[in-house]
């Protein structure tokens, strides 16, 4: 299993995820628990981990760490794939590899926080399709493929990059500021603008093209919409 052989740098502490939300899992341990803890589960089907976040800012700047998360996944998912192949987003929670759904990211806040307030916690989760070995035949789901079928390497590796990764974005987060880190982010949206640019304006992603402009809804009202996830996990 992952935890067996998973290497974290401090303050990361894994902890057994007793079923397949790490989601929830994570924020019923946040009071207590608090910062750091990454909740795992590597099971048939879906490597999903979630990690505990304690912002010092207002939540209509601390979501932004939604979109460190996800560039971090990103990040890790390109260090362990093979080569010459596309990592993607689609906006703001789909992971896609070489143009099929891979997985993607979730969000939750601590209730009753509004936007001018800090967060006692926020969790981000990844939740990813490790192999599809249960359909008799993976062909009739061309739109998703799995990190098995794929040749990814284990899953201990992506994780532990994975929380590196995070390390590195909330220092430069904090030492070059948020620039530095949604730029990243902002290169792996599909489809790409071959003329125009994307950036943010707070949590809006907006796209300038030479045909006009277009301001997308904001962040957390975004989560869940693009279809990547049903009940249990991933879609296939």
């Amino acid at each position: 299993m992952v935890q067996e052989t998973l290497m974290l740098p401090p303050p990361f502490t894994p902890i057994r995820a007793s079923g397949e939300d790490v989601l929830e899992e994570a924020a019923a341990l946040a009071d207590e628990h608090g910062a750091g803890t990454l909740v795992l589960h590597e099971g048939p089907g879906l490597l999903a981990f979630a990690v505990v976040l304690e912002p010092d800012a207002p939540l209509e700047q601390a979501q932004m760490a939604f979109i460190l998360g996800m560039t971090a996944l990103g990040d890790a998912l390109a260090a362990h794939c093979p080569p010459e192949r596309p990592v993607r987003f689609v906006w703001p929670d789909e992971v896609r590899f070489d143009g099929a759904r891979l997985g993607g990211g979730r969000f939750r806040v601590a209730p009753g926080c509004g936007p001018d307030a800090v967060p006692d916690w926020m969790v981000f989760a990844a939740e990813l399709i490790a192999d599809r070995d249960h359909l008799a035949h993976p062909g009739d789901c061309p739109d998703s493929l799995s990190l098995k079928e794929e040749g990814f390497d284990p899953a201990d590796m992506i994780v532990a990059t994975f929380a590196s990764y995070m390390m590195l974005y909330f220092d430069r987060w904090t030492h070059e500021g948020l620039e530095s880190v949604t730029n990243r982010y902002l290169m792996r949206i599909d489809p790409p603008l071959l003329r125009g640019v994307r950036r943010f304006e707070g949590d809006r992603l907006v796209e300038i093209t030479p045909s006009g402009g277009r301001r997308h809804p904001p962040l957390m009202a975004a989560l869940g919409q693009t279809g990547w996830r049903g009940k249990k996990g991933p879609n296939l």
